[in-house]
């Protein structure tokens, strides 16, 4: 829902059209006390379906086989080598799965030189197995152009379509504001490199930011609004919105049956990407056969000199079910 100071406005935000509540009934029998009313979470098949053939199609299909090969260099050698292309393929794959569930449907193009500085990047990493944007030239594999890369792009000791998820995830001590996160979401983003090696990833995303897509939505959420698997939800929860401030919001998670989960909220940063306010809910439910809804509520954000509120449901699902 969004509210301002000046007028109060009730908006429903879903990504596959209005979810109703059922309110479940109490026994028939005028003897037996009343029961505590339950909220029922009825299933929009078609907006469930659509979130598993996604899912299906993009991540699943990038998935790292036994066959796939990660790069053509050499480590030892400090021989950079080159990405091929069915590999590529993938990391593009898995990062449109990504895009595409938070609702972002535009196309991102590679830029070649952007690709040849980001392998470089990479084979450094994996040569002195470490990540660091700003490496010394003392470091093994060290060039002029691996250097470029690495303080132009994500870093992760993680190859392929896996490493898009890594940086998705964005877990560790230090990635509090998931810039990792924000970056490859963001709306703006138009073209990347790609550096790859059997142990490390560099994707290039800074530099010749495009404009959000026509039909991107009002706010790019992780996990997103609506049907989500629940193999892809993680445990730090994110909320961008170009040109917002969230010093003075707050948030809410509440599960279907209005029960608060309790949350800890991480500082904000406003480095990477779009303005984002950042929270780890404790008790989410990621191991049951059965749907789950959560309705996460932010209030206080200040946007065009207003105060906005913003409400919206994430339901957690099997895919394989």
């Amino acid at each position: 829902m969004r509210f301002t100071q000046s007028l109060s406005k009730i908006l429903t935000l879903s990504l596959c059209g209005c979810l109703v509540f059922l309110i479940g009934c109490s026994d028939d029998n005028s003897d037996a006390p009343e029961e505590e009313m339950q909220q029922e979470l009825p299933v929009d098949n078609t907006a469930r379906l659509s979130a598993k053939t996604l899912y299906e199609d993009l991540y699943l299909a990038s998935q790292t086989t036994p066959t796939d090969t990660a790069w053509n260099g050499d480590e030892p050698g400090c021989d950079p080598g080159e990405v091929p292309q069915a590999t590529k393929d993938k990391i593009f794959m898995r990062l449109s799965y990504f895009r595409n569930a938070a609702g972002l449907n535009n196309t991102i193009s590679e830029n070649a030189t952007k690709s040849m500085k980001a392998q470089h990047a990479a084979l450094m990493m994996d040569a002195n197995n470490q990540l660091e944007h700003n490496p010394p030239n003392s470091w093994k594999c060290y060039t002029s152009d691996g250097d470029e890369g690495a303080g132009n792009s994500l870093l992760t000791l993680t190859r392929n379509a896996e490493a898009i998820t890594s940086y998705v995830r964005d877990q560790g001590a230090n990635n509090g504001p998931v810039g990792h996160r924000r970056w490859l979401l963001w709306p703006r983003l138009a073209e990347i490199g790609i550096g790859n090696t059997d142990q490390a990833n560099a994707i290039w995303v800074l530099g010749n930011a495009g404009t959000p897509p026509g039909d991107a939505p009002e706010f790019i959420a992780w996990p997103p609004e609506g049907y989500v698997p629940d193999a892809v939800v993680y445990p730090r929860w994110s909320f961008s919105i170009a040109g917002a401030d969230f010093s003075t919001a707050s948030v809410s998670v509440r599960d279907l049956n209005g029960n608060n989960i309790s949350l800890q909220v991480e500082a904000l940063s406003t480095v990477y990407g779009d303005p984002t306010i950042v929270w780890v809910p404790d008790g989410i439910d990621l191991n049951s056969e059965e749907d789950r809804a959560y309705t996460v509520s932010i209030s206080g954000v200040t946007l065009n000199d207003e105060l906005v509120d913003y409400e919206y449901q994430v339901i957690l699902f099997d895919p394989l079910r």
